[in-house]
This record gives C-alpha cells, structure tokens and sequence, in this order.
C-alpha cells in the first residue's frame, strides 16, 4: 500500500478561537463600524447569495486573498459572520442573529413614531 499524503486543515480565517471576544457592549457601533468598509459590504454581499468555503488563496469577489482575510477577520471580530468546520475546510456564512439588532435600529428610524416635541 503506498503512503498517502497527509492531508492538513486548509489556510483560513478561523472563528474558533478569541476573535469574537473583541464584541463590545455597543453592538451597533461594531456592525456600522464594521459596514463602513466597502471589503467588508463585498464579502456580505457574496454571503448573501452563498456561503463560502476555505481555503480561497485567490480571495474572494475580486479581492486579493489579504484583502479577503482582512475583510473576513473585521466581520468575525463584530460577529457577523459564522464559521464551521466541515472536513479540512471552514465554511463561512452570515451570522442572521446579529443582524437582528440592526434591523431593529433602522426599522425604527424608518417607522419613526417619535413624540412630537
């Protein structure tokens, strides 16, 4: 039987370990800080129609793969992007739950039934 090559966990951004401690307690502060990044707005876009799966040395949506990782580290470090191990690959995906609270916000600005001062 010949050897085979021993197969490693693909490069990737991982969500797995401290990234997401950096959430602060202004949590719509991270995510507009956050979607003040046109890298950012790309990969979400993408997300949107598709999750992603790692390794991607090309990057991603027209980006270089340092722009990628960039991109992708910023949206892990707000929480708005998920990550899960499926074999040797990380699949990306968009945290739904964190976008809850924006919506909320921007639902209110656009139903606005402020009192009248």
């Amino acid at each position: 039987m010949a050897d085979e090559p021993e197969k490693k966990m693909s490069k990737h951004v991982c969500a797995c370990g401290p990234l997401l401690m950096s959430v602060s307690a202004n949590p719509l502060l991270d995510i507009i800080s956050v979607l003040d990044d046109a890298d950012s707005l790309t990969i979400l876009k993408g997300l949107m129609k598709k999750e992603v799966r790692s390794p991607f040395p090309d990057g991603l949506y027209g980006m270089d793969s340092q722009r990628t990782n960039k991109a992708l580290r910023r949206l892990l470090r707000a929480g708005l992007v998920n990550s899960h191990v499926d074999g040797l690959d990380h699949v990306y995906s968009i945290h739904v739950e964190r976008f809850k609270e924006l919506k909320s916000f921007v639902d209110g600005c656009v139903d606005n039934h402020a009192e009248k001062a």
